[in-house]
């Protein structure tokens, strides 16, 4: 991978990780709050606490996919001049903006798993989604084809997306009322 790929991949990972820091910050208030409700025996309140902070998490994703996309050319800038790694960092905000949704539902999922208490079948999902699809795939489009860095992008959301379906799915089986 060239120094060009690898600056635009780390430029757009920055800018990723940093709005991923609220997905956190809203899976460990909703861990906390599902937490104090399960200790309750409250699920009708642990369903409702998950499925608000999911609305909260997926409106936050979605304001963050549309900014990054309308600042996918100005963002790079803040942290590099030279004019190729801009513009492969412009292009891989378009998949940054992508990954916000099943990033934040993997987040917020998993949180509210921790906070029942279930982490055993949601860390083997991780891994599954992660080491088994994810990787894999991101390995095989960035040096199989030609899709160099971008595959290695399209392997990441392709992961997050396994990893948010089966968290979700898992914490809605849990608390089905």
């Amino acid at each position: 991978v060239s120094p060009v790929a690898q600056a635009a991949h780390q430029i757009a990972l920055i800018i990723a990780s940093f709005t991923f820091m609220v997905s956190m910050g809203l899976a460990q208030a909703g861990s906390i709050r599902v937490s104090n409700a399960f200790g309750r025996s409250a699920w009708d309140k642990i369903y409702a606490i998950g499925r608000s902070t999911l609305y909260i998490s997926l409106f936050y994703g979605c304001i963050c996919g549309i900014f990054f996309y309308a600042a996918k050319n100005y963002l790079p800038t803040l942290f590099n001049k030279n004019p190729e790694v801009i513009t492969l960092a412009s292009s891989l905000l378009i998949f940054a903006a992508i990954f916000q949704i099943p990033d934040a539902i993997q987040a917020i999922s998993s949180g509210l798993l921790r906070g029942i208490k279930d982490v055993k079948i949601p860390t083997l999902y991780v891994f599954i989604s992660y080491w088994v699809i994810g990787i894999p795939v991101s390995s095989y489009l960035a040096f199989k084809t030609n899709l160099g860095v971008k595959g290695i992008w399209l392997g990441l959301i392709l992961g997050l997306s396994f990893s948010g379906i089966f968290l979700l799915r898992r914490f809605l089986k849990k608390t089905k009322l």
